[in-house]
């Protein structure tokens, strides 16, 4: 479910007021600031929030200014979730219990919105997403102590684990809608769990750590594979040289799927080839030439994986 909420239908003279209403609504107890330079220019900022079961992720693009969450607004609204915020433009610091940082674009701040923080830009507007895990799910993967809670952590663009974390998430927000609850709930777990190893996860969580950091790793391979699906020479080989792993680290990977390497490569092929015989643009190719564009190397597998895929000849599939 989408919800969108934008200061655009609000009178310019009340927009902050009302966007403090509104942060509070959709992402947490909050005390919004505008320095007294500022409050002269109208207020612009949108929200679009979306409900995954568990989970939640909200799109925030608003002017630049200053956030502070304090005791009393934890207090009045303690929160039930931990937050993962991802920097999607420009930049925005942090500061907690003493500690400060910095998040460029690509970066990942984890947090739990139970510790009081401030946050603001120095830029002219903050553009970020906020994603919320379910508190029961993750705590108990979580080192801490009794009573302790998580301290904020930055995790930067360049490490492994924000790209297998930043993954994940993408590919939960573009899939949630077509996953089964058994599917949604094991993908829950595997984020949880990445988290947590990020962020410092229990000893006792070594095992669902790795095998976490294992799907996240597939699905990135399996991503690569699809957008480089059309290039004739694209072997296991390149791949695991282009992640860093073994041959036999790849296909071990591809064994907690449901298809092996070559066969989801061959999937990627025929969904291209599939969107070029519908596309009107590409009437100008035959259906050898769209085979060659899809990435196959031979017209006649071209033609058997395509009629064994979609019940059709590409030239009938075409023509129909």
């Amino acid at each position: 479910m989408l919800t969108e909420w934008s200061t655009d239908s609000v009178p310019a003279a009340t927009r902050f007021d009302e966007w403090r209403e509104a942060c509070c609504e959709h992402v947490y107890a909050l005390t919004p600031q505008r320095e007294q330079a500022a409050q002269h220019r109208p207020f612009h900022g949108a929200i679009a929030r979306r409900q995954l079961g568990a989970l939640d992720a909200t799109d925030i693009v608003c002017d630049g200014h200053l956030v502070q969450r304090r005791e009393q607004d934890i207090d009045e609204c303690p929160s039930d979730t931990y937050y993962v915020y991802l920097q999607r433009q420009g930049r925005a610091w942090f500061e907690q219990q003493g500690q400060r940082c910095v998040a460029e674009a690509g970066d990942i701040v984890i947090a739990d919105p139970n510790l009081p923080f401030c946050t603001g830009t120095d830029e002219a507007a903050f553009d970020f997403r906020l994603w919320r895990i379910a508190r029961e799910r993750l705590q108990p993967l979580l080192a801490l102590c009794s009573g302790q809670q998580l301290p904020m952590r930055h995790i930067d663009r360049a490490l492994a684990e924000r790209e297998l974390i930043a993954s994940w998430l993408d590919g939960l927000l573009r899939h949630h809608a077509g996953l089964s609850p058994a599917s949604r709930d094991m993908a829950l777990g595997t984020l949880c769990a990445l988290v947590a190893g990020a962020v410092g996860a229990g000893a006792d969580q070594h095992e669902p750590t790795r095998l976490a950091r294992r799907r996240a790793l597939l699905l990135r391979v399996q991503q690569q594979v699809e957008l480089r699906a059309t290039e004739m020479d694209l072997t296991p080989e390149r791949v695991a040289r282009a992640f860093g792993v073994s041959l036999r680290t790849l296909h071990q990977l591809f064994a907690l799927s449901d298809s092996s390497f070559h066969e989801h490569l061959t999937r990627a092929r025929l969904a291209r080839a599939h969107a070029l015989l519908r596309d009107p643009a590409s009437r100008h190719l035959g259906t050898a030439e769209i085979g060659f564009a899809a990435g196959f190397g031979e017209v006649s597998t071209f033609y058997r994986r395509f009629k064994q895929r979609y019940g059709a000849a590409p030239g009938e599939f075409r023509a129909g």
